[in-house]
C-alpha cells in the first residue's frame, strides 16, 4: 500500500511539473527579411537584439509569452532614449489596423505619456483572448528609426499603477513580469 501510494504521489508531481509554465514575459520579434510577422506568420524568433543602419527603420512585434489562460486585457510601457530612437508609429493587433486578436474599441496608445522617451499601449477584448498553440499572444508592432549610436535598449515593461495584463479569471499578471529589453546597434 505504501509503494502504491509514493508511486501516485511520484505521478502527481512528475505531472504536475509537466503542466507548469513559466511565468509570463514580454517577448520582441524583430521583422528581418524572411519573417513578416503578425498572429500566425511570425517566426517568433524573440531576439533580444538587432542590427540597424542609422536612418533605417527596425520593425519589432511585442508579445506576451508563457501565457496560462484566455486574458481579458494586456499592454506594456516603453520606453527608450529619445534623443537617439524615434518611435514612428504603433500598430496594434486589434483589426483595426493590423489583424489580430484584440477589439479594437479597448485600444489606447499614448504617446510621452511622461516626457520623451515614453509610449503607453493598452488593449483588451471585450470577450476572453486564448494564447496561440505555443501559450503566446501578440500586443502590437513598433516601428522606429535610430537617428545616432544607440546604448540604451528600448525596454517594454508593466504600465506602473496599472493591471496591465489580466487573466479572464480576474489574476492579475504584473508582479511576476520582468522587464524586456530590445537592444539596437
Amino acid at each position: 500500500m505504501k509503494r502504491m501510494v509514493r508511486i501516485c504521489l511520484i505521478g502527481l508531481f512528475l505531472a504536475t511539473m509537466a503542466t507548469t509554465v513559466d511565468a509570463i514575459e514580454y517577448g520582441m520579434d524583430i521583422l528581418e527579411k524572411g519573417n513578416s510577422g503578425g498572429w500566425s506568420a511570425s517566426l517568433k524568433t524573440f531576439d533580444q537584439k538587432g542590427g540597424k543602419s542609422l536612418d533605417k527603420e527596425v520593425v519589432i512585434d511585442v508579445w506576451v509569452r508563457n501565457v496560462p489562460e484566455e486574458l481579458i486585457t494586456a499592454g506594456f510601457w516603453l520606453s527608450f532614449d529619445a534623443s537617439k530612437v524615434n518611435i514612428t508609429t504603433v500598430e496594434i493587433f486589434d483589426g483595426s489596423v493590423l489583424p489580430g486578436p484584440w477589439d479594437k474599441e479597448m485600444s489606447k496608445k499614448v504617446p510621452n505619456p511622461s516626457g520623451p522617451g515614453t509610449y503607453l499601449i493598452i488593449t483588451g477584448n471585450l470577450g476572453n483572448v486564448k494564447p496561440d498553440k505555443n501559450s503566446d499572444i501578440i500586443l502590437a508592432r513598433v516601428k522606429c528609426l535610430c537617428q545616432d549610436k544607440v546604448t540604451k535598449p528600448i525596454e517594454v515593461s508593466p504600465i506602473k499603477g496599472f493591471d496591465t495584463v489580466v487573466g479572464s479569471n480576474g489574476k492579475v499578471f504584473d508582479p511576476t513580469i520582468k522587464a524586456a529589453t530590445f537592444a539596437i546597434h
